[in-house]
């Protein structure tokens, strides 16, 4: 009895991820089809803030992408802990290629909580002139009119945040194109599946705007200081406090280096098990979405049989068509597209990620290990 019923779950699960890949397709036709308008408002001075630790792949190009903004007013912030920091020389030579640009520079060692990222941006802050802030990651690269068409959106009185898309770009080596098809393909699947069905109560950390005094009404930077899932946590707050999470159809870029397969278990780890903290329930119902790995393991199962490799074909074929109709049609990703063979790989990658994030609290993160405890904070192990 037992045998059977277990025996019967991967029939049940392919089944539920062929829907979940249904509602997919729902979503982003959706999504992108909605008529967006913009506020009525004149375009606000806008201060950019980037927080460094070392020097990225490509990061001149990333950061000129900024300072080629067609927008009136706007302020571009970065900032270091370390007094050596290699990316030092990389925003100097930005300074001097683009002199009528307002660039800062901030080097503080300060620290406000577990989280260096939350600290960086802490003492970044007080260098902001502007009342808009725009979050950019590091690794992002934004189109000409991105601060056109985002920032207005900071200062609408019923939005706290509006946040951002991304898909990936570079990615050399086949490690890095696995994990590039897998933004596009799966996690921002996810994130229009969340914004369908339950509305944004989180945020995407690549890309965010908001505004001093919103970001002072959730309790400021203090208030995520302690926590793995930064931008997760940004949004719970901003949702909490009766704001609108609000995600915007613009589509950036985040530009990935060539990773081994080991450093990129460890990356994708992390961030499941920091989910896992977070969101238990949401962490533990991502096995409705492993429709290629629990279809195959029907298959195996039932011996190669006729309905289980009717089965398999319709899963698959379904899971295809939700990676190309969300990430290429709609984001946008030539990456993807380019190395679209890879979807399967990146789905076993995937699982594989899920199993060994349900157990264990340990991550590492720019070089130190922490542990999460609860409600996802972490803890330094020295």
């Amino acid at each position: 009895m037992v045998g059977d019923l277990f025996a019967l779950l991967p029939w049940v699960l392919s089944l539920a991820a062929l829907v979940y890949y249904l509602v997919c397709v729902h979503a982003a036709r959706r999504f992108f089809s909605r008529p967006m308008t913009m506020p009525t408002v004149d375009k606000p001075a806008v201060s950019i803030l980037i927080p460094l630790c070392g020097a990225d792949f490509r990061a001149y190009e990333n950061y000129a992408s900024v300072c080629r903004q067609d927008y009136p007013v706007f302020q571009l912030v970065f900032g270091v802990m370390d007094p050596g920091d290699s990316s030092l020389a990389v925003i100097q030579k930005l300074k001097a290629d683009f002199p009528d640009t307002d660039i800062e520079l901030v080097v503080d060692a300060a620290v406000l909580g577990t989280n260096p990222k939350i600290s960086n941006l802490h003492n970044m802050l007080r260098r902001a002139r502007h009342e808009v802030l725009v979050l950019l990651d590091s690794d992002i690269r934004i189109q000409p009119g991105f601060l056109s068409r985002v920032a207005p959106h900071a200062v609408d009185p019923k939005v706290g945040l509006a946040t951002c898309l991304y898909r990936g770009s570079g990615a050399p080596g086949t490690a890095a194109r696995v994990e590039a098809v897998g933004i596009t393909a799966e996690f921002a699947a996810g994130v229009l599946v969340a914004w369908l069905t339950e509305g944004m109560s989180f945020a995407l950390g690549a890309a965010a705007a908001t505004t001093r005094d919103k970001l002072a009404a959730i309790g400021g930077f203090e208030a995520l200081a302690d926590y793995l899932a930064d931008d997760y946590m940004l949004g719970q707050l901003f949702r909490k406090a009766g704001y609108e999470v609000k995600l915007l159809p613009e589509v950036v870029e985040t530009v990935l280096p060539r990773v081994s397969f080991a450093r990129l278990l460890k990356h994708q780890v992390r961030w499941s098990r920091g989910i896992r903290t977070c969101r238990p329930g949401g962490h533990a119902g991502l096995i409705f979405t492993h429709g290629t790995v629990m279809a195959l393991a029907n298959w195996v199962v039932c011996g190669g049989s006729l309905p289980s490799t009717m089965l398999l074909t319709a899963v698959l074929g379904a899971r295809l068509w939700m990676g190309w109709t969300v990430g290429v049609r709609h984001l946008g990703d030539a990456l993807l597209a380019r190395s679209f063979l890879l979807l399967p790989v990146r789905d076993l990658f995937s699982f594989l990620v899920w199993c060994v994030s349900l157990v264990g609290r340990r991550v590492e993160w720019r070089g130190r290990s922490y542990r999460i405890v609860q409600g996802g904070r972490i803890v330094e192990e020295r």
